[in-house]
């Protein structure tokens, strides 16, 4: 709690970039009030970014290692989406977003705000600072309402935001697909599901259990 007091009394939050579906990440433009080199006050602007992992580190340059940042490499890269991963699969499913920081944003008036596949030219050389997982089991009554559906001759789909993996496991978790059934064919992200053609997507709406985010 302290720690977020401390922030928000030397940052002053200026606007939000919101979210959008195709860069998968939203930020803040806050300012601070810095010494210069003359010794007068001067302002600095920062961003500070959230989303999907796999879009926002794919858009990292750097990564902050205590008070130092170092170059982001594809070998760390690596590993942090295949932390993501372990964090997203199993039974107690993670929902992971990344955050990071840009350093130094272009100006406000340099910026077009009207049009949001703009953000994302703003939301470029990000230093990673970390992964948040958050637990959100699916309710109690869930598995039993999908269970009765299914008794019933009702076809359930599961239609999410999550990643495929995260979403597979909590399928699994609520009944959708049994523990050890194969999903291929019956689990598409959105990406998988554009790669289709006309013909294969018509299939996959029959067969599937579970589309996810691309």
């Amino acid at each position: 709690m302290a720690s977020n007091t401390i922030i928000r009394q030397k940052y002053r939050k200026e606007f939000t970039l919101e979210f959008s579906r195709d860069r998968k990440s939203m930020s803040s433009y806050v300012t601070t009030t810095t010494k210069g080199s003359s010794g007068s006050n001067e302002s600095a602007a920062k961003m500070f970014v959230k989303g999907a992992p796999e879009s926002v580190i794919d858009r990292c340059t750097h990564i902050r290692c205590g008070t130092q940042k170092v170059p982001m490499t594809p070998q760390i890269k690596q590993e942090i989406l295949h932390l993501v991963h372990q964090y997203g699969a199993g039974r107690d499913t993670l929902r992971c977003l990344a955050l990071g920081t840009v350093d130094n944003p272009p100006r406000k008036e340099d910026m077009n705000l009207e049009d949001s596949r703009e953000f994302v030219k703003y939301e470029t050389n990000i230093t990673f600072v970390g992964v948040v997982g958050m637990l959100d089991p699916p309710r109690a009554e869930v598995h039993e309402a999908i269970s009765r559906c299914r008794n019933a001759g009702i076809r359930v789909i599961m239609i999410t935001g999550d990643n495929k993996n995260t979403a597979e496991a909590i399928c699994r978790r609520i009944g959708i697909f049994n523990e050890l059934e194969d999903t291929q064919g019956k689990a598409f992200s959105g990406r998988e599901f554009d790669d289709l053609s006309p013909e294969e997507q018509s299939e996959a709406c029959r067969q599937a259990k579970m589309f996810a985010r691309g």
